[in-house]
């Protein structure tokens, strides 16, 4: 009763291929008339993850947004869970363009609400969503700063290195020494797109993460250094794959700090940033 909750508008969009996306917008809390407030997007891993209006995972990360003057909007793109089967494997050699179009499209209905500043939004996302994360930012250049968490960014060494190795062949049709699926991975491969990145990118790993392993990170992290780009990591000493979910809880505030922290350094903000201190 004495906290101060955004509660979630649900909408709908029919994309041009005839898919169609179920989106959530919220409201920054004490939100009030005639001002404008940044916007931040959200999005889920799996891929095939499914969120809703009571997501209890993100639940707490959504609200603290809100309640640092941000709108937040998240959806269910082409290759979420429940919405059938045909809806999940519409991302099948696609993990990029049609699912990142989606993304985008849910920000553009969330913008026509008065209070959405479309010069103050920014984006994150882990796992999938990591990728989802830098995918966007390297064909897309509206959003002010990003974080990408605990993402695959090369699909080589993930097959590699990665405990969900499979879903290489489950995405792509098949491994990295397949000739048949060369261009699809190739494709959508962010390592292939990086060149393009130019937001200001935050990166975000474990280092006890065998979903993803490090090596995943560190490769968006030295070539966009050695591009000159403005990039930032942060690796979490014993920390696993559900760095948002599970761990020390230290490094979960952490986490969540330096998220708002960074995105407050690109983007005008009435409310203060946290704090940082420590290591």
């Amino acid at each position: 009763a004495g906290k101060t909750i955004s509660n979630p508008t649900e909408g709908w969009i029919t994309r041009p291929d005839g898919v169609k996306v179920q989106y959530w917008v919220m409201q920054p809390t004490d939100l009030q008339a005639g001002q404008k407030y940044p916007l931040a997007c959200e999005m889920h891993g799996g891929p095939s993850a499914m969120w809703g209006p009571g997501e209890f995972t993100m639940w707490h990360e959504f609200q603290l947004l809100c309640s640092w003057g941000y709108g937040v909007v998240y959806c269910n793109p082409r290759g979420s869970g429940g919405y059938g089967y045909e809806f999940q494997k519409k991302n099948f050699q696609d993990w990029g363009e049609g699912p990142g179009g989606d993304v985008l499209a849910a920000v553009d209905q969330a913008t026509l609400s008065e209070w959405v500043d479309r010069n103050k939004m920014v984006i994150t996302g882990g796992s999938y969503a990591g990728y989802l994360t830098a995918w966007i930012i390297a064909h897309d250049n509206r959003f002010k700063a990003a974080v990408a968490h605990r993402g695959v960014y090369d699909f080589s060494t993930f097959y590699g290195e990665g405990n969900a190795w499979r879903l290489v062949e489950w995405a792509m049709g098949g491994s990295p020494i397949d000739p048949r699926t060369a261009q699809a991975l190739e494709r959508n491969n962010i390592m292939s797109h990086v060149t393009r990145i130019k937001t200001p990118l935050l990166i975000k790993h474990g280092s006890s993460d065998l979903r993803t392993g490090v090596s995943q990170s560190e490769m968006l992290y030295r070539a966009l250094k050695d591009l000159g780009r403005p990039v930032e990591y942060v690796r979490y000493p014993n920390a696993g794959h559900d760095l948002s979910r599970t761990g020390d809880p230290m490094q979960r505030m952490d986490r969540l700090d330096r998220i708002i922290e960074f995105f407050e350094r690109y983007v005008d903000n009435l409310r203060p940033a946290p704090v940082l201190t420590g290591n």
